[in-house]
């Protein structure tokens, strides 16, 4: 069901009797008198032609018409006229009939032009839209505006006809995956007709935002529409489904006026938590599928994944089966360069401010690969920032919690993997896992099987030796690579994971898993899960991490972390947990030559150099707290320079006699490095009271 708004120039002939009616009744009579008998004439046989006239304004120059019509083909002015000369008696003598203006509006504008109409009396019961189009149309209506079971949105494509290199240059600027450029190509096609005969596929967009998933589905129907697969210009955004989304008028009335245009329905249902999340849906799910079946051919169905809270997605592609072909499309990835241009390209949208270059890079953050939903989030973060600032500036010295500035890396994530000190074993796994993935792609596009491989890991070694920081990297790197949707980052402990009382455990867990979906969940020193006694609020958390793992192991992987002697006692508490695993990475400890690299290359970052002499005295200080156990390694290196650097302050101050030089403060001497080699861990002290010699 389409809908359209006419402003119309008109005078009246000289045979005309409502010039006539119009002068002698007063206005607020026009409705019953004259107006109601026009629409009712314009409105005689719609079912027939499945069109409907309805004035719902007049004056002495202009003529207002609501158009709705069920075909599904656009209409254009001289349609309009042709019905309107058709239908309108003779008596009303219309001439000069011109248009001014003629769009297609959006249903929920349809009805307030509807109402408007009905209040002043235009209508009668006889043209009410459920009525209109005869018996097969008796429960079509515009007020589905108000339900508690879902939130509904209704938008407008713009007027302007998408070429195919605009909608892939679009594709691009917002960072899409290569699925989306692929259906670009297919809706483009030469040998496609340029005429609606139904929707040969429908949609899933999995995204990790709402707002990134709106503008994916926007430029997809943009598509869709400047090649006829589409007929409307409006989409319905349908989002928070409740569970009580079933059975509802409202919704069927929905879908079932939505033919020639789009549906994006968002499957992550309503922000409420629910144990079992899919069943809780059931009865949704069962409902919306029978709708989706019925209504598939003149309807498009644009159903979005949102990655953190998939919903009840996978139970409704399954009860949809094969009889709706669906393609799925995928937000993708870019570096630090292409998400700017995106950034800017958002910014630009809003004329109220403007952005400095370094407030870009600051509202993106220190990530070095970016998804749309990335930049989506970057952007309402400045514009908030900006209301904040600019706009009640009053605001700007307020007090407020804030996460510290990140510097900014022009690296991408596998190139910083890549320039580390050592990890040979950890570049070559992730080389391995890659070229897994690339191959596994290639399988799917030529149309055979591919193999799910578990990338759950373990990583062992001594504190400073690097775990946290390759692991951040590889939820980067995987992410930019597709092997993860997300690429997001989880770190907990097991102050994170055992709850403190009974059935607190498991929810935890399996908060954490909802958390981390489509990137990766650390656990560090997970030898700490494992207490002294079976039963204990430890082993639970262990058999449930387990079960979410087998329940995840297509979007998330887990990394265990922890010293080597006490992983090994952590495995062998549970065998499921053990043969879950498909790498142990072992990071060895940095010897002095390692450590003299990776101070330097931590001076660089600071802006910092070390002459000769003082790498020498650092290698010897090295060679020293290598031989003791648990030092430290680069998170020892790391307090070195710290120390270093305040020490070299000290001695600038108190030996400068004027100007200091800009050599100087780059420069960290010998002296800078009077540090005592202590042991990093004191024994334990026993408590208690000691026998005297």
């Amino acid at each position: 069901m389409l809908f359209y708004d006419c402003k119309v120039r008109y005078k009246l002939g000289k045979k005309s009797t409502i010039d006539k009616e119009m002068k002698e009744k007063p206005k607020k009579d026009w409705g019953d008198d004259i107006l109601q008998d026009i629409n009712d004439h314009l409105n005689e046989n719609s079912d027939e032609e499945k069109i409907a006239a309805i004035v719902y304004r007049i004056n002495k120059d202009f003529l207002h018409l609501l158009i709705v019509t069920l075909s599904l083909e656009q209409l254009c002015p001289d349609d309009v006229y042709n019905y309107v000369k058709k239908h309108l008696p003779k008596e009303c003598d219309l001439t000069e009939f011109l248009f001014e203006s003629f769009k297609e509006i959006t249903p929920y504008q349809a009805n307030k032009l509807y109402n408007i109409a009905d209040n002043s009396d235009y209508t009668s019961y006889h043209i009410r839209l459920d009525k209109v189009f005869g018996p097969e149309h008796q429960n079509i209506s515009l007020d589905y505006f108000r339900s508690d079971s879902y939130k509904v949105q209704e938008y407008m494509l713009p007027d302007i006809i998408l070429s195919k290199e605009k909608a892939t240059t679009a594709a691009k600027k917002m960072m899409l995956d290569e699925t989306f450029i692929t259906e670009l190509k297919r809706i483009y096609h030469k040998q496609n007709p340029k005429e609606f005969f139904g929707h040969p596929v429908h949609y899933k967009i999995s995204a990790n935002n709402g707002e990134t998933a709106l503008e994916m589905a926007r430029l997809l129907c943009q598509a869709l529409f400047a090649n006829s697969r589409l007929v409307s210009q409006c989409f319905k955004r349908i989002s928070e489904i409740s569970e009580t989304c079933y059975d509802l008028d409202e919704l069927r009335s929905l879908i079932s006026q939505s033919a020639g245009g789009s549906i994006i329905m968002e499957l992550c249902g309503s922000n409420d938590y629910h144990k079992n999340y899919a069943s809780a849906y059931e009865e949704v799910v069962k409902n919306i599928s029978i709708l989706a079946k019925k209504h598939q051919l003149n309807t498009l169905f644009i159903f979005v994944e949102i990655t953190d809270k998939p919903g009840f997605t996978t139970n409704l592609i399954d009860e949809l089966g094969d009889e709706l072909f669906i393609v799925e499309l995928k937000e993708g990835t870019g570096n630090l360069d292409t998400a700017l241009k995106y950034l800017e390209e958002l910014a630009s949208k809003n004329t109220g401010f403007n952005y400095t270059k370094d407030e870009l890079l600051s509202a993106l953050g220190n990530k070095t690969a970016f998804r749309p939903s990335d930049v989506q989030h970057a952007y309402e973060s400045l514009y908030r920032g900006s209301l904040r600032n600019k706009t009640y500036p009053a605001y700007r010295q307020a007090v407020t919690l804030s996460k510290p500035k990140l510097t900014i890396t022009d690296k991408d994530a596998y190139q910083t993997l890549q320039d580390m000190i050592g990890l040979t074993k950890v570049k070559e796994l992730t080389k391995q896992i890659l070229s897994t993935a690339k191959i596994q792609k290639l399988r799917s596009d030529y149309g055979l099987a591919k193999d799910s491989v578990s990338l759950h890991m373990v990583f062992t070694g001594n504190p400073g030796s690097a775990k946290t920081t390759v692991a951040r990297l590889l939820a980067e790197i995987l992410s930019h690579e597709g092997v993860l949707t997300s690429g997001k980052f989880v770190e907990c402990g097991r102050a994170d994971l055992v709850g403190r009382y009974v059935g607190w455990t498991a929810p935890s867990v399996e908060k954490h898993f909802r958390m981390a979906r489509g990137g990766i969940l650390f656990i560090d020193e997970a030898y700490s899960l494992v207490d002294e006694h079976s039963g204990s609020f430890g082993d639970e958390a262990i058999n449930t991490i387990v079960q979410e793992m087998e329940n995840h192991r297509d979007d998330t992987i887990v990394i265990f972390a922890g010293y080597p002697d006490k992983m090994k006692n952590f495995l062998e508490k549970n065998e499921g947990l053990k043969s879950r695993i498909a790498f142990h990475l072992d990071f060895p400890d940095y010897n002095e030559d390692e450590l003299i690299d990776i101070l330097a290359l931590m001076a660089r970052k600071k802006g910092y150099t070390l002459c000769h002499e003082a790498e020498e005295k650092c290698r010897h200080i090295f060679a020293q707290v290598c031989k003791q156990a648990d030092f430290g390694n680069g998170r020892y290196a790391r307090n070195l320079l710290e120390q270093a650097i305040m020490k070299q302050s000290l001695r600038l101050i108190e030996n400068s006699k004027g100007k200091i030089e800009r050599e100087e403060l780059l420069q960290l001497r010998p002296e800078d490095f009077n540090i005592t080699c202590q042991k990093l861990y004191k024994e334990k002290r026993v408590l208690g009271f000691s026998r005297s010699a």
